[in-house]
């Protein structure tokens, strides 16, 4: 068996995103990444939080995700958003708060940086 990944491939640069989408209002950006969101049944629990310039793409979901799952789902819509509009575009998942009921019962509360 062939092993692909090799560690050189850690040290290669990022691609950017093009002119385009650096030209585009966040709104524009925030609309391209929308449509393929409703495409797909799959991704319609994302919310769309920010689209920047330099291709961060920065997404919400109040559904629960398993982590075995949520990987494996972010990596599958990020090439695809990566082969319909820009190479350059990344991921990226906003962390959500603790929804544990029994945590918040005892009275611990978790305070998040904004």
């Amino acid at each position: 068996m062939n092993n692909l990944i090799s560690k050189e491939i850690s040290f290669e640069n990022s691609p950017e995103p093009n002119q385009i989408w650096i030209n585009l209002s966040e709104q524009e950006r925030v609309k391209l990444i929308s449509n393929i969101l409703v495409e797909n049944p799959v991704y319609e629990s994302f919310e769309i939080t920010k689209a920047e310039k330099n291709g961060y793409v920065i997404l919400r979901t109040e559904k629960s995700i398993k982590a075995s799952e949520r990987g494996v789902l972010l990596l599958e819509l990020e090439q695809i958003i990566k082969n319909k509009i820009d190479q350059g575009i990344t991921i990226w998942l906003e962390p959500v708060g603790d929804k544990s009921k029994l945590r918040n019962l005892r009275g611990i509360e978790i305070k998040s940086e904004k």
